[in-house]
């Protein structure tokens, strides 16, 4: 591997723009580079959040204003932020886009309550584009049978060789619920292009453990589907490895777990057309590294080439050990993070990711690849 250039997505320079994270970068049939990330005053809970998106037609060289492509209606008369937004070329010139709609009818409450491990109502919308992102539909909110709890986004939704798309989430608990909080990681799916969604799947879902920002891809055969998993082992109040598990029917059911023997958070993998699988993670214990890393077998038997794209003159941003609790605290003054992949074509890969010296004031940037 080879890093062959890298860049950054210019943002216009007011406090809106502060805090730029959870990036999602898509290249359409078209050539487009279409990306979307959330933007605000700050990282944490603020009065300004908004997911926002713009785009590149000379592959990353310049880039179009940001701006916010909807807006989010209200949900039975109550107010929402649009916090992250993802992409799916569906066709020629349509994508699929999903943005996750928070309740901002009161901004004093923090996004996730402490002492009951609740979230704030957290829901799905969609909506298409038929001209590469320039002008979007109506959003939709998305239903999903048996599922009333808060349901974050984790990474973009993913099409299987048969058309059908699948949306990834993940369950938490909802204000009001009593009962015990076990972390799901879900997917739920679409056979007709997007406009509706059912059968929802539970990826994970184990008490006192806390697969968080699932990652799944599809593989080279169109239908198994790899996912990968920030690890907290509630029980001992301990970081692990990123573990994985493979579903071998388009992510209806799933094999076991395993431990991929690599620490950190994983961010969204790509298949090449080789086969061959490629990884991105973040190790954060020491100080912020952003590894990718390719491998022969998904992921079983350790990686045959690594690549360190990111590496940051900052000390350690998380604690190996530490409780649920307050993992969230950590998480929100991360200065560096999300990783992610996109697959270029011709051997080439897109590593994008936020970065700052302070989590408040980050910025996207991307790393060009040739492999």
């Amino acid at each position: 591997m080879k890093i062959k250039n890298t860049g950054i997505i210019p943002t216009p320079g007011y406090s809106r723009f502060n805090s730029a994270t959870f990036p999602c970068i898509q290249k359409l049939p078209s050539g487009r580079w279409l990306a979307a990330f959330k933007a605000s005053e700050k990282k944490g809970d603020c009065n300004f959040m908004h997911a926002v998106i713009c785009w590149s037609d000379d592959e990353g060289v310049s880039w179009t204003i940001p701006f916010e492509p909807v807006k989010l209606p209200d949900i039975n008369g109550v107010s929402g932020q649009s916090r992250i937004a993802y992409f799916l070329p569906i066709s020629n010139a349509q994508v699929l886009m999903v943005l996750n709609w928070v309740d901002s009818s009161d901004l004093t409450n923090p996004y996730y309550n402490p002492q009951e491990e609740t979230l704030k109502d957290t829901r799905i919308f969609y909506c298409f584009s038929s001209n590469n992102g320039a002008s979007w539909s109506a959003p939709q909110l998305m239903t999903i049978e048996g599922i009333e709890a808060p349901v974050p986004l984790t990474g973009p939704p993913f099409m299987l060789k048969d058309g059908t798309i699948v949306c990834q989430f993940e369950i938490n608990k909802a204000i009001g619920d009593m009962g015990e909080w076990v972390h799901r990681s879900a997917l739920v799916f679409s056979y007709d292009g997007g406009n509706t969604w059912k059968n929802p799947v539970m990826v994970t879902e184990e008490k006192n453990m806390y697969y968080w920002d699932q990652r799944p891809q599809v593989l080279a055969d169109g239908i198994s589907v790899i996912d990968f998993f920030w690890t907290l082992d509630g029980r001992i109040d301990q970081y692990k490895n990123i573990h994985a598990r493979l579903s071998e029917d388009g992510g209806r059911t799933w094999g076991a777990l395993w431990d991929t023997g690599v620490y950190g958070q994983p961010g969204q993998p790509v298949t090449l057309e080789d086969g061959r699988l490629v990884t991105i993670d973040i190790d954060r214990s020491v100080k912020p590294i952003i590894t990718v890393r390719v491998n022969n077998d998904i992921g079983k038997s350790g990686y045959n080439e690594s690549l360190v794209v990111y590496e940051a003159s900052l000390g350690k941003q998380d604690s190996r050990e530490i409780n649920m609790n307050d993992a969230w605290d950590e998480m929100v003054k991360f200065s560096v993070g999300h990783p992610n992949l996109l697959y270029l074509g011709n051997n080439e890969i897109l590593a994008y990711y936020y970065a700052g010296i302070h989590a408040d004031r980050t910025n996207i940037e991307f790393v060009r690849i040739s492999l």
